[in-house]
């Protein structure tokens, strides 16, 4: 990583931040560092995709390239974001939503994403977070079902508030799995991550005073 007091060459590649449990007012964010320069010291973000808010689509995919030229801000929905490398590499995160501010500097194109709900880095590593993301486009899916239009339910989905669109997966995705009648060791491992997920939000005030949601409340108009 480059110095920050250093402008001649762009910081290189992404940071997630997590709010400290000392600071439940703190969000949950993602840096994404966009630049034209290769420096092949880490991931070198040339490219960055996002699903963001449309009045008239419901969903666009903004892809962020530098120089940056374009809007300042966009509202994000929930989704996967894609960040691309100079050699066609990937690399993926999953957000609930949030805002995200475009910052064009001199060497690099500073996309800064803010969500009061946690960013999950898509990884291969940690099965439980990929088992728990695939679970939530499952239960997406599902839901934009319901819907006659499609359109319709990209709309309701950048309207909801992300944590709370984070607790009604949570919740379900939690119900669905205690409903097992049979438990193997990995179901009971990811009631365990499950559980753990509320607790720590719990731990750090984020639901407190919260009311819980439930995906219907949130995509009333799908039914």
């Amino acid at each position: 990583m480059t110095d920050e007091k250093n402008t001649a060459q762009p910081k290189i590649g992404y940071l997630f931040y997590y709010p400290d449990l000392d600071h439940p007012t703190d969000n949950f964010r993602l840096d994404v560092f966009v630049s034209d320069v290769v420096t092949e010291q880490h991931f070198d973000v040339c490219k960055a995709h996002f699903p963001v808010q449309d009045p008239d689509t419901g969903v666009e995919h903004l892809t962020v390239e530098h120089p940056w030229h374009g809007r300042k801000e966009a509202r994000v929905c929930a989704g996967i974001t894609i960040l691309e490398d100079h050699k066609g590499k990937k690399e993926e995160a999953f957000t609930f939503g949030g805002k995200l501010s475009l910052d064009a500097q001199a060497f690099q194109t500073v996309c800064r994403l803010i969500s009061p709900a946690p960013i999950l880095e898509v990884n291969e590593s940690v099965p439980l977070h990929m088992l728990f993301i695939e679970e939530v486009e499952i239960l997406l899916a599902e839901y934009r079902a319901k819907f006659p239009k499609g359109s319709d339910f990209d709309a309701a989905l950048c309207q909801a508030d992300p944590r709370g669109l984070y607790l009604a997966c949570l919740t379900e995705i939690t119900d669905k799995f205690e409903r097992f009648p049979q438990r193997n060791d990995q179901t009971m491992r990811f009631l365990t991550f499950l559980h753990a997920q509320q607790q720590k939000l719990q731990a750090a005030g984020l639901i407190k005073g919260l009311l819980p949601s439930r995906m219907s409340d949130i995509f009333k108009s799908g039914e």
